[in-house]
Order: structure tokens, then sequence, then C-alpha cells
């Protein structure tokens, strides 16, 4: 697994708890064999981290963990290997639709 931090964007309350559940560490920047990727938004729909995992099977375990912890996953057709596959938002008002 892969994480990227973009600066730019705002990081919610809820990138502590992500943080916990996925087990994220520093030390994950250096993995280049991702192929899947999903972006999750801050409070204002920005992007602010992108993670990316090495097989489909890596994709719906953390998705479904994402899901089970109460973050809602939006499934995209990704047009280029280099676009995002999913979208997660923080957990709130919205229903998580399985996967």
């Amino acid at each position: 697994m892969k994480t990227i931090v973009i600066q730019s964007n705002k990081r919610p309350a809820s990138d502590d708890a992500l943080s916990r559940l996925l087990g994220l560490t520093k030390e994950m920047e250096d993995n280049e064999n991702s192929t899947m990727w999903f972006g999750i938004e801050n409070d204002s729909g920005d992007v602010y981290r992108v993670i990316g995992v090495e097989s489909a099977e890596d994709y719906v375990k953390v998705l479904r963990q994402l899901s089970a912890a109460g973050f809602w996953v939006e499934s995209l057709e990704a047009e280029t290997s280099a676009s995002l596959h999913a979208v997660v938002k923080a957990p709130g008002a919205v229903q998580s639709l399985p996967i």
C-alpha cells in the first residue's frame, strides 16, 4: 500500500482514525508497486490523500474495511492507469454503498 498526502488540501479530523484503521505510516510512501488508486476527500470535497494498493483483492479488502467503518465509497470507472478507481468520503450523513 502507498499513501500520498496532498499538502495544499486540508486534512479532516477523521484522518487520524483513517490512518489507524488502515495502518498508514510514512514509510509506505516508498512503495511504487500500486496498480489501483483511490482518493480520500476532506470536508470540502477535495481529495487530500491518495492511497494505492497492489492488487484488485487488496483494493476490495481496503474499501470494504473503510465501508464497514462508516466511510462512504464511490466507485469510479478509471479512464487511464493514472486515474482514481474510487473516492472515499469521511463518515457522515451519507450511507455507504455495498461493494
